[in-house]
This record gives structure tokens, sequence and C-alpha cells, in this order.
């Protein structure tokens, strides 16, 4: 056996375990969105109460929310007073700092990572047919 037959058993392995783990977690992501339902693009002041909390305001359809910072709130830039926030149009009153949720992200990236491994290991599965 050759180097290259080596090579192409190799790729068809990562092309079979990329596209099994990678599948999953595409639908996975694609579920998790529409359940979320699209997101609207809203600006966000960021002010301090009394007792030096951050509280979040933001308005939708002339009504206006508020909520308490939290340290799962990543702000990019801390020192800001404007942010850009998202809200579900389902679920105004719910501010979100990403346009998409951390499981959202965290399924996309790994199916993303997964599957590109499928085509890379695909790929080079055909390396001994054309060798």
């Amino acid at each position: 056996m050759s180097i290259i037959d080596t090579i192409g058993i190799i790729g068809e392995m990562l092309s079979w375990i990329g596209a099994i783990i990678g599948i999953p977690f595409l639908i996975t992501a694609v579920i998790i969105n529409a359940i979320d339902g699209p997101r609207s693009v809203t600006k966000v002041t960021i002010v301090e109460d009394l007792d030096q909390q951050r509280i979040a305001i933001w308005s939708v359809k002339e009504r206006t929310y508020t909520r308490h910072l939290t340290s799962h709130d990543d702000l990019r830039d801390h020192d800001s007073t404007t942010v850009t926030g998202y809200v579900p149009e389902r679920r105004p009153d719910r501010l979100h700092l990403h346009k998409r949720s951390h499981a959202e992200r965290l399924c996309r990236t790994l199916a993303i990572t997964m599957l590109s491994t499928a085509a890379i290991g695909f790929v080079a599965s055909l390396l001994p047919i054309f060798w």
C-alpha cells in the first residue's frame, strides 16, 4: 500500500466523520435560528444607576424597555454609552447584544468546521483515483 492509498483511506474516514458530526450541528443551528426568529437592530443606551450597576435602555415600536447588564453581556467597548442591540420581533423586551445566540454561534461554528473537514477529506479520498 502506497502513501497515496493511505491518504485516500484517511481522507475517506475524515469525510464520513466530518459529515456525520457536521450535519446534525448544522440542523441544530437552523432549528435554533427558527425558534429565536428574526432579530431587529436597535440602539441601546447604557447608563449607571445609583448603585453603580449598568442598565441598558432601548425602544421598540414606541415602547421603552430596560434591564440590568450582567457579566454574560459582552460589551465590545466598555466605555461607550451607546451600543447596537438586537431584539427578537416576537419578544422585544428581550435584548441581545449579539446578532445570534451563543448556542447558535457554537453550533454553526462546529458545523462549518466539521463540514470543512468533510470536504477536505473527500478531496483527499480522490487522490488515489487521479494520482
